[in-house]
């Protein structure tokens, strides 16, 4: 339910609500073939930079490859994803994210997209 709260917001453009399902720490972790990126923070500017114009943020898509309940508040998600632009493809690839229920609330803690 709650990676469905942040394909809507992204969908709708509205970069802010999406990336509150991550989780808002120091220690949240961002890999990709890029490199790493450590913090909300530093995840948060990075995305800013890569989407300064809301319009290209374009529609966002994902296929379930597997879930994996971990314990009681913590899941392992791989999946396969997109993202269109006026029906053409900007990106894709396959992730995989850890959610954890913290505070109540489930939010990403690591992802890995490739």
């Amino acid at each position: 339910k709650a990676l469905e709260g942040q394909i809507t917001a992204w969908n709708k453009g509205d970069l802010e609500t999406a990336m509150t399902f991550y989780w808002s720490s120091p220690e949240m972790l961002w890999i990709s073939k890029g490199g790493t990126e450590k913090g909300y923070k530093e995840v948060y500017n990075m995305f800013l930079q890569d989407f300064k114009d809301r319009s290209k943020m374009g529609v966002y898509s994902y296929e379930p490859l597997h879930i994996e309940q971990v314990s009681k508040e913590a899941v392992y998600f791989v999946f396969r994803w997109k993202i269109e632009l006026d029906g053409k493809r900007l990106m894709g690839g396959v992730s995989s994210q850890v959610w954890k229920k913290l505070d109540g609330r489930w939010v990403v803690t690591s992802e890995h997209a490739s």
